[in-house]
C-alpha cells in the first residue's frame, strides 16, 4: 500500500476547494429570481466557501489565492471549451457567431478568474485578521 504525499495530499484539497467552488458557482445561477443577482458574485462566493479546504499556511494569502483563482479559472475555462465546441460543431453557422463564443469564453474565464482570487483573498484575509486578534480578546 503506498502512502500519500504531501503533494498528493495539496492535490485533493485543492480539488476539493475547487469542486466547492464550482458547485456554489452552479447553484448561483440555477436559482430561477435569485440568478440575476448571484450569477455574476458566483465565482466570488464559490472560492469564499472554496478556500477553506486548500492548506495556504506557507504561502502568502495574495499567492495563495492567485493560485487558487487560476484553478478555477483554468477549470471553468474548461467547462466553457467543452460548451463551445458544441456550439460552433453542432449550431452555430455563422462566423462572427463563432467569434463572439470565443470571446466570451475568454472574457468569461479571466473574470471567474479574478472574481475567485479576490473571493479566495477576502476570506484569507479575514482569518488572518481573525488569528492576530483572537489572542487580544483572550487576554483581556
Amino acid at each position: 500500500m503506498r502512502c500519500p504525499t504531501q503533494s498528493s495530499i495539496l492535490a485533493g484539497e485543492m480539488n476539493k476547494g475547487l469542486l466547492t467552488t464550482l458547485a456554489v458557482m452552479l447553484i448561483c445561477t440555477v436559482i430561477p429570481i435569485a440568478n440575476v443577482l448571484l450569477a455574476p458574485f458566483g465565482p466570488f462566493i464559490g472560492a469564499y466557501y472554496g478556500i477553506r479546504s486548500v492548506d495556504v499556511s506557507h504561502r502568502t494569502p495574495l499567492l495563495a489565492a492567485t493560485i487558487f483563482g487560476c484553478a478555477v479559472g483554468v477549470a471553468s475555462a474548461f467547462i466553457l471549451v467543452l460548451i463551445a465546441l458544441i456550439l460552433t460543431f453542432a449550431l452555430l453557422e455563422d462566423r462572427r457567431y463563432i467569434i463572439l463564443t470565443w470571446i466570451a469564453v475568454a472574457v468569461f474565464s479571466t473574470y471567474v478568474a479574478g472574481m475567485s482570487t479576490l473571493g479566495g483573498l477576502y476570506r484569507l484575509m479575514k482569518m488572518q485578521s481573525a488569528a492576530v486578534t483572537a489572542p487580544s480578546v483572550e487576554a483581556g
